[in-house]
């Protein structure tokens, strides 16, 4: 199983993950990546990462899988836009559980979901 964050970029997924073994764990929740840093930090070597890197951050949809040590259960936190699809090939890429937990959170909302959502990213870091 693993951890982290992703982002669904036209269709395309792009995560940053480890092992449950090596994430680190805070309170009773083993957790890895922010989505920011991900995004600051990427230099894009595909279409898709240039695509992900000419909005801000948030701009797409995406979420994180942690793991619950003390119920050993994996949460899975999404977009209302990733769809049922979508879903699969998350809990494949991440080798998820049967019973992972699937929630979706306000915290996670592309510029669909998000009505108060501005993409003011120009483009080009100062």
């Amino acid at each position: 199983m693993r951890i982290g964050i992703f982002f669904v970029v036209d269709g395309v997924l792009i995560s940053d993950s480890l092992s449950v073994e090596q994430c680190p764990q805070y309170e009773d929740y083993a957790n890895h990546g922010a989505h920011y840093d991900y995004w600051s930090e990427l230099e894009p070597t595909t279409i898709t990462e240039s695509a992900f890197k000419s909005h801000a951050y948030d701009y797409y949809p995406r979420g994180r899988v942690v793991f619950d040590v003390k119920h050993q259960q994996a949460k899975l936190y999404v977009d209302h836009c990733i769809d049922a699809a979508k879903l699969v090939a998350i809990s494949s890429a991440f080798e998820l559980p049967n019973n992972a937990r699937i929630s979706y959170d306000e915290h996670y909302q592309c510029y669909h979901c998000n009505q108060m959502f501005i993409d003011d990213f120009d483009g080009v870091d100062d």
